[in-house]
């Protein structure tokens, strides 16, 4: 955490307040950064078949470096905000506020639900 600082620090502080220990979970993390990545695309068009036909092209080799991939997530998330117009920093802090003024039983509501659907860890297993 020691390299962490202004709104990663803070979606983080913020995380763990409603979510518990559970936010800064590993796989938790990637499950959201995964759902908001499909959500992204869903939004801008992209059908089913294609992130399919994606999924089974990354998987059908082997893993590569997560620093690396980190790097070459972030240069294509920076150059799709850029061709579709988004300040995604600006996004990124005003839905900082959207989400902070959401009441905690709703989110407990949603997370509930996802561990329902197998795609989110459960709060008590992970404190």
């Amino acid at each position: 955490r020691s390299r962490m600082k202004g709104r990663t620090w803070r979606w983080l502080a913020w995380a763990e307040l409603m979510f518990g220990r559970v936010a800064l979970d590993r796989r938790e993390r990637l499950l959201r950064f995964i759902e908001e990545a499909v959500e992204l695309g869903q939004s801008l068009g992209l059908d089913r078949a294609a992130l399919a036909a994606i999924a089974d092209r990354v998987y059908s080799g082997p893993p590569g470096a997560p620093a690396r991939e980190f790097g070459q997530c972030l240069a294509c998330f920076e150059c799709l905000a850029h061709v579709v117009d988004i300040d995604a920093d600006a996004e990124a802090t005003a839905e900082l506020r959207r989400v902070q003024a959401i009441p905690q039983a709703e989110w407990n509501r949603r997370h509930a639900a996802k561990v329902a659907l197998g795609i989110a860890l459960n709060k008590a297993t992970a404190e």
